[in-house]
């Protein structure tokens, strides 16, 4: 159907989606080759380290924004009551869900990595917290709310793989600095996290 929603979720949301998960899955591989090769443990590794998690709070962060001068996916949910006024149920319960699962990781960004917050003056100061799984329970969340509204809220045809098919050699920037022996073993990691990422599509 055509509607607001629909032409945000093409032009905005799905892009940016698409890119967090595929700059995630990229980044795992790529630790899993550090530890495999024993190499860039220095500067690097942290440059790396560091813009892997920035880049990944700030994308859940814009996802996730409840303004309502922004494009997001929250916002295209909010939109919806509007386009789809008969699901306005499935929409307060997606919502719910989604701003339970990505909530540590706003605190977070609006709290050490967007501004320094002053804990004298903020209102309820959390202390410096993100882990892995942090991050993985807000990709499944905002995967699984743009699914439900794609599927079931907007009807729209639903995804063959929330990761992109790449066309290329996947392991292409590995392969200067990893054995050929090993490569394998990246790959297969690659494809065990894409195959759980797409089961994210199933969600009901």
């Amino acid at each position: 159907m055509n509607s607001v929603a629909s032409d945000w979720m093409d032009k905005q949301i799905w892009p940016q989606i698409y890119a967090m998960i595929v700059n995630d899955a990229y980044f795992r591989v790529f630790e899993q080759a550090r530890e495999i090769t024993g190499k860039f443990n220095g500067h690097i590794a942290e440059l790396v380290h560091d813009g892997y998690l920035t880049s990944q709070m700030v994308a859940i962060r814009r996802l996730c924004d409840k303004r309502g001068d922004v494009v997001s996916l929250c916002r295209a949910l909010v939109q919806a009551k509007t386009d789809v006024p008969h699901t306005i149920e499935l929409i307060e319960a997606t919502l719910q869900n989604l701003d339970l699962c990505s909530c540590h990781v706003r605190t977070q960004v609006n709290q050490h990595i967007a501004h320094t917050a002053d804990p004298d003056l903020t209102r309820k100061p959390a202390g410096w917290s993100m882990q892995m799984k942090h991050l993985t329970e807000a990709h499944e969340a905002i995967c699984k709310a743009a699914i439900t509204l794609d599927r079931d809220i907007l009807r729209r045809k639903t995804l063959i793989s929330i990761v992109p098919v790449y066309q290329g050699d996947i392991m292409e920037d590995f392969r200067h600095w990893v054995p050929d022996a090993d490569i394998k073993r990246l790959r297969k990691l690659w494809h065990a996290h894409v195959k759980k990422v797409d089961d994210w599509r199933h969600c009901r």
